[in-house]
C-alpha cells in the first residue's frame, strides 16, 4: 500500500544527502521565518486556516528572497489534475497552491514529488517570479542543492553558497589534522589521496571493514595505483612516490600523538571526505578547484608558504583570465606552472559552458584541450587528481620543466591560449622567463598569454629583466596591463599586475591600454580571507571587461600609451590625477599604499 511517508522520506534524504545541504535551512509544515508563516496564514488547500507545506527550503546563509517549496503524494496517479486545480488531492494542484501565495514576496522553486519508489518518481518544477507569473521547467527529477540555486539564475551566488561550504570544510579538516600534528604541507597531500582512492567503488564500500591501519594503508594504496592506471596519467610513478609521503605522518601509524589507536581516526577523516567532500568533486560543470580551495586554508599562516613562492591564484581571478581571453569551444589552454590545475579547470568550466549540450565536444575539450606542466611533485599530484575527479580520463599533465618540455608541449598540442601565474621565488628576470616561454608555445597566429606577475616586473630597471622584456617586445605586442588590488593574494603580501601579449604582432606603432584595477570590492574576513562579502565582483568584472575589450580611456580608470621595453608597464605611470578633488583621506590612503607596495615589493633604498 502506497505511503505518502516513503515520499518524504525520499524528498528528505535526496537533500539531506547533497554535499550543500549544511547551507540550506530544511523545515516542514511551518518555517521559522515569520515572513513566510504570515504569508501563508490564510493559504489552506481547503480555504480556511494556515498553510502547511510538506518542505520549505530556505537559504539562510544566501539571498534570503529566494525559497523552495515541496508538495509529496504517495501515489503517482495523484500527480497532477487536469485544470491544477484540486491542491487538496494532487501534488503539482497544492505545490502551485502554495507558491501563488508566497510569489507575492519571493522568488519560488515549486516541487511536486509523486511516488513511493525512488527509482519510479513523478517530479515537476516550477519557477516563479514575484509576480505570480510561472514556467515549467523541463528537468523531471530532483536536482541538487547547487543546480536549484542556479535555476534561479543566481549563479553567483549558487558559486559563493559552494565557496563557502568548502571553506567551511576546510577548516574543519584543518583542525583535525592540525590535532593529529600532520604538517601543513602533507594536509592538501593526504586529502587527494583519499579522494582519488575514493574513486574506486570497492574502497568507497570497503574502507571501513579494513581491521588495522595497515589494511586500510594497504588498500588506499591500492585503490589509488588502479585509478591512476585507469586514468593513464603521465608520470604516475611521480604522483604515487608523492602520496606514500603521508604514510609516514601520524594518521598511518599505529597510534598518534595523543596515543589514540589511528585506526579509528582514519576511517572518520575517510567517511568525512567521502560523504561532505568527495560528492563536490563529482559535481557536473562545477569548475571549482576544490583541491586549491583545501591547500590555500590547509597553507593560508604557514611561515614558509612566500619563501617558497607558493602563492595560488585567487579563484575569481582565474575565472577573469578566460573572460579577457574570451575563451572559446576551440581554446587549447596552456598553463607552464599550472600548480592545482586552477587556470585550466576555470577554462575548462568556461569552454564546457559554451558546449552546452555537445557531449562529444565536451569530452574533446576535457582530453585534448586542456594543457599543464607543474614540476612541484605536490602540486603535480594535485593537478592531475584534480583533472581526474572532473572526469579526464586523459589529463595532458605533464610532469617537469616546462622549458625542457617546450617542444613536445608545442608539437603535440599547439596551445592557442596560455594562463600563468609564475613562482615568485625566482626573481623577477625569471618570472618573464616564464611568460616568454608562454608566448613563445602559443599559436603564431593571434596567440594571446595572459600572466599575474609581481608588480616589480613591470617597473624594475634590472639588467637582466629589460634584456628579456626587449626579447619579448622585438617579436611580441604588449596588448595591455592591468594593475591588480595590493592584497590580491592575502594573508601573503604581494603586489601584482596581469599582463596580456598578444604573438607575433610588432609592439611598435601598437598601443598598450592600461587599467587602474585596485578595487575589486572583496574585503577582508577573519578565517575567510579576501571575500566578495557585498557581492559586488560581477559588476566590478563586467565593467573592468567591457573597458579592456573595448580599449577605452576612462578616467580614473584606463590610459593607453605606447611603450617600449624599458618604460614603467603600470596605468600608475600614466594615468593623469585631478588634484582638485583629493582629500586628505585619498592622500593618506595612497600613501599607505605606496609605503605597502615598497615594503612589499623590498624596494628600499
Amino acid at each position: 500500500m502506497s505511503n505518502e511517508r516513503i515520499t518524504e522520506q525520499i524528498v528528505r534524504d535526496h537533500f539531506r544527502n547533497d554535499p550543500l545541504f549544511r547551507m540550506i535551512k530544511l523545515e516542514e509544515q511551518k518555517s521559522s521565518l515569520q515572513r513566510i508563516n504570515l504569508l501563508l496564514r490564510n493559504a489552506s488547500k481547503n480555504g480556511e486556516g494556515q498553510g502547511r507545506p510538506e518542505f520549505i527550503i530556505t537559504f539562510p546563509s544566501g539571498n534570503v528572497n529566494y525559497l523552495i517549496l515541496i508538495e509529496c503524494k504517495a501515489k503517482r496517479n495523484q500527480h497532477e489534475s487536469p485544470k491544477r486545480d484540486k491542491p487538496k488531492d494532487y501534488a503539482v494542484d497544492g505545490v502551485l497552491h502554495y507558491a501563488k501565495f508566497l510569489s507575492l514576496e519571493f522568488n519560488v522553486i515549486a516541487i511536486a514529488v509523486s511516488g513511493d519508489d525512488s527509482d519510479n518518481l513523478d517530479v515537476s518544477q516550477f519557477i516563479f517570479g514575484n509576480n505570480n507569473q510561472y514556467t515549467e521547467l523541463s528537468n523531471k527529477k530532483l536536482l541538487s542543492i547547487y543546480d536549484y540555486s542556479k535555476t534561479f539564475n543566481q549563479e553567483k551566488y549558487a558559486d559563493n553558497l559552494l565557496n563557502m561550504d568548502i571553506i567551511q570544510k576546510a577548516i574543519y579538516l584543518n583542525k583535525q589534522f592540525q590535532d593529529l600534528s600532520i604538517t601543513e604541507l602533507h594536509r592538501c597531500t593526504m586529502v587527494s589521496a583519499i579522494l582519488i582512492a575514493l574513486m574506486d567503488t570497492s574502497f568507497r564500500n570497503g574502507y571501513i571493514n579494513q581491521s588495522s591501519i595497515l589494511h586500510l594503508a594497504e588498500f588506499l594504496q591500492h585503490s589509488v595505483g588502479k585509478e591512476l592506471d585507469k586514468a593513464n596519467v603521465r608520470n604516475k610513478e611521480a604522483i604515487i612516490n608523492e602520496y606514500k609521503t603521508i604514510l609516514n605522518q601520524p594518521l598511518f601509524s599505529q597510534m598518534d600523538f595523543n596515543k589514540r589507536p589511528s585506526l579509528g581516526i582514519a576511517k572518520e577523516i575517510i567517511g568525512y571526505l567521502a560523504d561532505n567532500v568527495y560528492p563536490l568533486t563529482q559535481m557536473d560543470d562545477v569548475g571549482f578547484d576544490v583541491l586549491g580551495r583545501f591547500y590555500s586554508e590547509f597553507v593560508r599562516y604557514a611561515g614558509d608558504q612566500a619563501s617558497q613562492g607558493l602563492v595560488l591564484t585567487p579563484f575569481h581571478i582565474t575565472a577573469l583570465f578566460c573572460d579577457i581571453a574570451r575563451i572559446n569551444a576551440e581554446s587549447i589552454v596552456y598553463d607552464p606552472c599550472c600548480g592545482t590545475g586552477s587556470f585550466l579547470i576555470s577554462a575548462m568550466k568556461a569552454m564546457m559552458n559554451i558546449a552546452a549540450s555537445d557531449n562529444s565536444k565536451k569530452i574533446k575539450i576535457k582530453n585534448e584541450q586542456l594543457i599543464g606542466v607543474e614540476k612541484r611533485p605536490e602540486m603535480f599530484a594535485y593537478a592531475c587528481s584534480n583533472m581526474m575527479l572532473r572526469g579526464d580520463g586523459k589529463s595532458n599533465i605533464y610532469y617537469g620543466d616546462c622549458f625542457s618540455l617546450a617542444q613536445k608541449i608545442k608539437e603535440n598540442h599547439q596551445p592557442t591560449v596560455s594562463f600563468l601565474n609564475p613562482p615568485y621565488d625566482v626573481g623577477n628576470a625569471d618570472q618573464m622567463r616564464f611568460v616568454e616561454h608562454a608566448i613563445d608555445i602559443v599559436s603564431p597566429q593571434n596567440g594571446l598569454v595572459v600572466a599575474i606577475v609581481q608588480m616589480s616586473c613591470a617597473i624594475k630597471k634590472e639588467k637582466e629583466l629589460l634584456a628579456i622584456k626587449k626579447s619579448i617586445l622585438s617579436k611580441h605586442h604588449l596588448r595591455a596591463v592591468f594593475s591588480m588590488p595590493n592584497e590580491l593574494f592575502y594573508p601573503v603580501g604581494v603586489v601584482t599586475a596581469v599582463l596580456v601579449f598578444q604573438s607575433n604582432l610588432p609592439n611598435k606603432n601598437n598601443k598598450t591600454w592600461f587599467g587602474y584595477f585596485k578595487e575589486d570590492g572583496f574585503e577582508k574576513r577573519k578565517h575567510k580571507g579576501r571575500i566578495d562579502i557585498k557581492d559586488q565582483w560581477k559588476y566590478t568584472k563586467d565593467k573592468w571587461i567591457n573597458i579592456y575589450h573595448n580599449m577605452e580611456e576612462v578616467s580614473g580608470l584606463s590610459i593607453k600609451r605606447e611603450v617600449g621595453f624599458s618604460d614603467e608597464w603600470c596605468a600608475e605611470a600614466y594615468m593623469e590625477t585631478d588634484y582638485s578633488k583629493i582629500t586628505k583621506s585619498d592622500f593618506e590612503r595612497f600613501l599607505r599604499e605606496y609605503v605597502a607596495f615598497k615594503f612589499l615589493n623590498q624596494d628600499w633604498l
